[in-house]
């Protein structure tokens, strides 16, 4: 038996001696081609240098082109100034005074006072109108404060108010609607009557042309 276990040991020793001698030589194959393949690396990582005689001629180029734009600078610009040409515009009255002899100016001239003048009676007469109308306007508001009668039972309780009321008056001054549009039923039966004995209230003559409607505003107040 001592015999086989000194064998076995032996050939177990030769073995491992074996391998571990295997393993270094790889490792040192390993190494070494590595080591070749930095040096590879390194010869072909070499730049080579650009030209200095290209730069120089881009810095020349550019030199001139800078001393150009310069002197496109310095040089002054000759500005010719433009002759202003007014032409004024011949209004239409121009015109016709060219085109026409002197008389014709003349008659013209005559035609445009007279409208000026026409235009200004025209508006005297709009005034004196718009005065008549004011006046019969107010007559009218008088004639109705006139034929008023306040109501006895608003005089025991004290009530007053405002009686707002429409109608509408043909040309001959004769009363054609009316309508009671705010106030108070205990002035309902005055108001009306007062109306009624206003109209009709003859115009001056020529003030109306058609039919007006007004709208006015009556008070009720103990004094």
């Amino acid at each position: 038996m001592n015999k086989y276990i000194k064998s076995f040991i032996l050939a177990v020793s030769l073995y491992i001696i074996l391998i571990v001698s295997f393993l270094y030589s790889f490792k040192q194959e390993k190494n070494i081609s590595l080591q070749n393949r930095k040096e590879q690396v390194i010869q072909f990582s070499i730049i080579q240098e650009p030209n200095p005689v290209y730069k120089k001629k881009e810095t020349l180029v550019q030199k001139k082109e800078l001393k150009k734009i310069i002197k496109k600078k310095t040089t002054p610009r000759t500005v010719e100034k433009k002759k202003q040409v007014i032409v004024k515009k011949e209004t239409n009255t121009d015109k016709i005074l060219k085109k026409t002899p002197v008389n014709q100016k003349q008659t013209i001239i005559k035609q445009d006072k007279s409208i000026q003048k026409n235009t200004i009676n025209y508006q005297d007469i709009l005034k004196k109108r718009k005065g008549q109308q004011n006046k019969y306007y107010s007559r009218i508001k008088e004639t109705i404060n006139k034929n008023k009668t306040y109501p006895r039972i608003a005089v025991k309780r004290g009530i007053e108010g405002i009686v707002k009321i429409k109608f509408t008056i043909s040309k001959k001054g004769e009363l054609l609607s009316f309508n009671i549009t705010e106030g108070k039923r205990v002035f309902k039966k005055s108001i009306e009557n007062a109306v009624k004995n206003s109209f009709p209230l003859t115009p001056p003559r020529d003030l109306l042309t058609s039919n007006i409607s007004l709208s006015l505003t009556i008070d009720y107040r103990l004094y």
